[in-house]
């Protein structure tokens, strides 16, 4: 029996069986995660991104790059790999780099830095032109494709890529309806609201088989407990950790944080308990997806330097191209956000989303986003003007031709395409990790 069949057996079997799911969800074993500096503290051990990549079997992302120098390009004949021949199109929205690194490029002074970040500064400095080309600060991309395209496993990968060779903080979005975050479970650090009551349950993806109450403790690294976006911005976050963060439904600081915050309107948000309190329809009630603006205009505006990087996947639903202000003044709200976003690169906060349709995400926010990733199977823009993009630099279809697994990322002006592997089975669960605040569900009942 080959390793995928037993692969496949053992997931099928797991899948009508609720000890085995169990099982395969909570006793993950991960090699040497316990020996990196973000859980054991020392300097001098690999990082969690480079366990991560070293798990799930990827190779490091500096013998790739040494790799694609042999490579030949891949969509035309002859010429040099277009991530070698245009760095810019793939590196820097991947690596993250402040004054001083730029400063330790040029002097070739990589002492403290990571073993990946170290070989990837080695690299750079072997071509001065790429480094002045690349941005300081933070990054940002918008990648789009309908289901099936692989979008979840690339942003998986990227976030591991990003840990690999970047001392960010990486956020990713949780939800209560998904949990696609669950392959990196054994180095995730879930962070909830304090003074809640939560429960988290394991739906599987058959019927006859009845939700799974689990210990969350059990399945993640580490619980943490945030009192506001300001607490977890100051004090929970970390350079380097993987945070599957859940919003307050109480948004306790986030009116104030937009009260305090330069230059946008006051945000008012209204939660649970008070609309219950105060008599209003459930209609009233913010959704919890609203809290991410708070938090993150609370990173840019008023937290420490420290990079973060927020993968949003499903970003449509957060930051709609139908959003009006008759939804809780959804517009005002993108709005506000995209007026405090011109101080994301500064501030060292990038920004990861991930839709289905290239006009998923707001227009107000795609014109602010400097890369597109434009997943297989789905026709790129050829020659013609796109929102915050200008005219697309390809004047032929690349991407429909892709398989899974693949994809080009682009500009207005340079593109490449790129591949990345898929996650190895043993990671995965079959169902839906759900974690809910059951008193809310209780309080919108009464209203």
């Amino acid at each position: 029996m080959t390793s995928k069949e037993h692969n496949s057996s053992s997931m099928l079997a797991a899948v009508s069986d609720p000890d085995r799911l169990l099982d395969r969800l909570v006793n993950l074993d991960v090699a040497n995660v316990d020996r990196t500096r973000q859980f054991n503290g020392g300097s001098t051990a690999h990082t969690l991104g480079e366990n991560m990549v070293y798990n799930l079997g990827f190779r490091n992302f500096s013998e790739v790059l040494r790799d694609l120098e042999d490579q030949s390009h891949p969509m035309t004949q002859g010429g040099a790999h277009p991530i070698v021949d245009h760095p810019r199109a793939f590196l820097d929205p991947l690596i993250h780099l402040s004054e001083v690194d730029k400063i330790r490029i040029e002097c070739e002074d990589y002492s403290g830095l990571s073993k990946q970040r170290r070989k990837v500064f080695e690299w750079l400095a072997e071509r001065p032109d790429v480094v002045s080309d690349l941005r300081i600060g933070g990054t940002d991309l918008f990648g789009y494709g309908p289901k099936g395209t692989g979008k979840t496993t690339f942003q998986l990968t990227w976030a591991a890529r990003t840990l690999e060779l970047n001392t960010d903080a990486y956020v990713w979005r949780g939800s209560p309806a998904r949990s696609e975050w669950l392959p990196f479970r054994k180095w995730a650090t879930v962070c909830l609201p304090s003074r809640i009551e939560h429960e988290t349950v394991l739906s599987p993806p058959v019927d006859h088989v009845d939700p799974i109450e689990v210990d969350l403790e059990d399945v993640v690294h580490e619980v943490k407990y945030y009192d506001d976006p300001l607490d977890l911005n100051r004090e929970i976050l970390e350079e380097g950790g993987f945070y599957v963060v859940y919003p307050d439904p109480m948004f306790r600081g986030c009116t104030e944080i937009t009260r305090e915050a330069d230059e946008i309107p006051v945000l008012n948000h209204t939660s649970a308990w008070q609309a219950n309190q105060d008599g209003l329809d459930v209609d009233e009630i913010t959704p919890s997806s609203m809290w991410w603006f708070a938090w993150a205009i609370g990173k840019i505006d008023q937290s420490s330097p420290m990079p973060v990087s927020w993968g949003c996947d499903e970003i449509g639903n957060v930051m709609p191209e139908h959003a009006s202000n008759q939804y809780h003044n959804l517009y005002r709200r993108i709005e506000a956000y995209r007026n405090k976003y011109v101080d994301a690169r500064r501030n060292n906060f990038s920004m990861y989303g991930i839709g289905h349709e290239g006009d998923d995400l707001h227009h107000l926010m795609r014109k602010k986003m400097r890369w597109r990733v434009t997943m297989n199977g789905v026709d790129n823009p050829t020659n013609k003007a796109v929102v915050g993009m200008g005219e697309a630099p390809m004047n032929r279809q690349y991407a429909r031709h892709m398989e899974l697994g693949e994809a080009l990322m682009w500009n207005k002006q340079v593109f490449t395409p790129f591949d990345w592997a898929d996650i190895p089975a043993r990671f995965k669960v079959p169902g839906q990790l759900h974690i809910r605040f059951p008193i809310v569900e209780e309080l919108m009942s009464q209203c």
